[in-house]
């Protein structure tokens, strides 16, 4: 088998309508851009535009990794480690995108597929998250802290939100069916906003793992109510798991117990990457469902009032 059958990987992640370039150019793009970035910060390494700003509070300066207060980029390593963040971001904007525009997705058996604006929301947290830790790394200052830590919040948020939606898919009012997609997107960019303005100050020692324990709670809750194959659930597993090792890897690097100042290798660093691909991990999990319940056929209905065939069956 090749080493990438993209006609198999579309077919399993209800990719239908998409080439190989939704999500090469994400990637190569900002690669591109990255190096740029890269010639410029080296450059101007030793320029310091961040003396003025107000420094960041709490753990800031305790990542492992050696503060250079008198350079441009104070963290190099934790700062260009947020690039994988970016690049799947650009990739999850660029899917929802092209699904907006399958005639067909309605009749997708599968609710992200079907429904973009909740890819779309993953994709613009995603991003607001890994520019913010970007710069928040790079400058170590209070206002850049704040959209690191919102951007964690807005992450899981998003994806909470369509979990939610998968429990409650439907409303009923009056005797009439409506689709909850819209409710849900709404309702998270509400607390999102309400994050950014109010709830981060809120101690995320605390807020951070209750957000995480949700998440994964709600997904066992919907585990025992609709019935998904073993490799399917595989990459739900693969995604906790690779955001359990990056946690104790950020332990290990916070408390210095794991430590090289100088070095290229830093455990913060490491933590960027490894959630990164927990949270591609957790996206390719909820893009390969094919739902089995009476509840997608009413929500099949509620977008296309057309026969629905073969619903209780996977196609």
């Amino acid at each position: 088998m090749p080493i990438l059958d993209f006609d198999k990987f579309k077919e399993d992640y209800s990719l239908h309508n998409h080439r190989p370039r939704v999500l090469t150019w994400p990637f190569f793009g900002t690669i591109i851009i990255a190096a740029g970035l890269f010639v410029l910060y080296k450059l101007n390494q030793y320029i310091d535009p961040w003396e003025t700003w107000r420094k960041a509070l709490g753990n800031a300066t305790h990542f492992c990794e050696m503060n250079r207060f008198d350079q441009l980029i104070v963290q190099p390593s934790n700062t260009w480690s947020n690039i994988g963040y970016i690049i799947i971001a650009l990739m999850f904007i660029s899917i929802a995108k092209n699904d907006h525009r399958y005639s067909e997705r309605h009749s997708v058996n599968n609710l992200l597929a079907k429904f973009p604006g909740f890819t779309y929301l993953i994709g613009f947290s995603t991003l607001y998250m890994g520019i913010g830790s970007f710069m928040y790394h790079a400058t170590l200052t209070f206002f850049f802290q704040k959209i690191d830590q919102t951007g964690m919040y807005f992450l899981f948020v998003a994806f909470l939100s369509y979990t939610l939606f998968k429990l409650f898919p439907i409303i009923k009012y009056k005797g009439k069916t409506y689709v909850s997609n819209k409710f849900f997107i709404v309702c998270a960019i509400i607390v999102q906003a309400c994050f950014f303005f109010f709830l981060w100050r809120l101690p995320i020692n605390i807020i951070f793992p209750l957000l995480t324990l949700s998440f994964f709670a709600t997904n066992f809750i919907l585990i025992t109510k609709v019935k998904n194959s073993t490799s399917v659930l595989g990459l739900l597993k693969a995604s906790f798991i690779t955001l359990l090792i990056a946690f104790s890897i950020w332990v290990l690097d916070i408390t210095n117990k794991l430590c090289s100042p100088t070095s290229v290798f830093q455990g913060h660093a490491l933590w960027h990457i490894l959630n990164t691909f927990s949270i591609l991990l957790a996206y390719l999990y909820y893009r390969s469902e094919e739902f089995l319940t009476v509840e997608e056929e009413e929500v099949v209905a509620a977008v296309e009032p057309v026969p629905v065939r073969n619903m209780n069956k996977l196609e």
